[in-house]
């Protein structure tokens, strides 16, 4: 599915989020580790693709992507991953689906996006 044809809804996947509290036994603790740690992890990786898109190095652009895509499953975010994914994909094969500066720039918000629901899920959860 095309990242810009999920529903808005799924900024977060809810199966994800419940297996990440199930972990915690109901607790945030595990959560609030990890999205600080994709909060904070993931735009040094953004600023390394932007490079990678800009020096056509597709080598890092494909490892790049890749790390954005685990991080971003891992937490639950799959419009991201989606875009991480498109980038990965097409660094690989040379076959983008739109340009890289273009997919990049839509994975750029839906990190934010990511980044304001997982508040908005913590603060609900607290």
């Amino acid at each position: 599915m095309n990242p810009e044809d999920m529903p808005s809804h799924e900024v977060l996947d809810p199966d994800t989020m419940q297996q990440l509290l199930d972990l915690d036994d109901g607790e945030l603790g595990l959560i609030r580790e990890m999205y600080e740690l994709f909060r904070d992890d993931t735009p040094p990786r953004i600023v390394l693709l932007e490079e990678a898109i800009r020096c056509d190095d597709r080598e890092q652009m494909g490892d790049t992507a890749h790390a954005v895509k685990g991080a971003a499953s891992t937490m639950g975010a799959p419009k991201v991953r989606a875009f991480a994914q498109a980038l990965e994909a097409g660094s690989r094969s040379g076959d983008f689906a739109e340009a890289p500066a273009d997919l990049l720039a839509k994975l750029k918000i839906a990190f934010a996006e990511a980044l304001a629901a997982l508040e908005r899920f913590i603060a609900e959860q607290a």
